[in-house]
């Protein structure tokens, strides 16, 4: 057998932190746990793939324990799934990466990412998130959309929306792999 890729997939907030508070007042912190388990599902499907998640509950992890996880698995890559918020309605997605070893992961994984969600390009940037900041690893953070938008989180909270960007992400992240090898 080939050799597997294991891959830390991080549902963003949870517990104590519910993160952003949608449109509807639903929480960032089940539309990141629903979609990382879409992610998780599909990956398990590969056999080249080894995913791991930080939470598979609504437990609160801190960064620090997520970051620990990821560089104790020795994992090769590195995914946190978000739902952004603004005071005013913003729409689209935008991709995070801080090192310039992520830089690349990033640019695969925002492609990748854009195209799925439908949703306007608000680009890939660099940003000192710690989880994508002390990571070992290739690190994204995702924010797939703004769940404080209606439009938007009319779309994140919808099941074609999350199948259909999964299937990105796991995509984005075997491209990745296959460029690196």
């Amino acid at each position: 057998a080939g050799k597997k890729y294991r891959i830390v997939i991080d549902p963003g907030h949870g517990g104590k932190d519910p993160g952003a508070t949608g449109y509807s007042g639903r929480y960032e912190k089940h539309f990141t746990l629903d979609m990382a388990k879409k992610v998780y599902d599909l990956m398990r499907q590969d056999p080249e793939l080894e995913p791991l998640m930080t939470r598979t509950d609504d437990s609160f992890i801190s960064l620090e324990d997520r970051v620990a996880f990821a560089n104790d698995a020795k994992a090769d890559l590195f995914i946190s799934i978000h739902g952004n918020t603004y005071k005013q309605a913003i729409s689209g997605t935008e991709t995070y990466y801080y090192t310039s070893r992520s830089k690349a992961f990033g640019e695969v994984m925002h492609r990748h990412v854009v195209e799925a969600t439908k949703l306007p390009d608000r680009e890939l940037r660099r940003s000192p998130f710690k989880v994508i900041r002390d990571t070992e690893m290739p690190a994204v953070l995702l924010e797939l959309g703004y769940l404080s938008t209606k439009s938007d989180e009319q779309a994140m909270l919808s099941e074609e929306f999350q199948k259909r960007v999964a299937a990105a992400i796991v995509a984005g992240a075997k491209a990745y792999l296959q460029k690196t090898k």
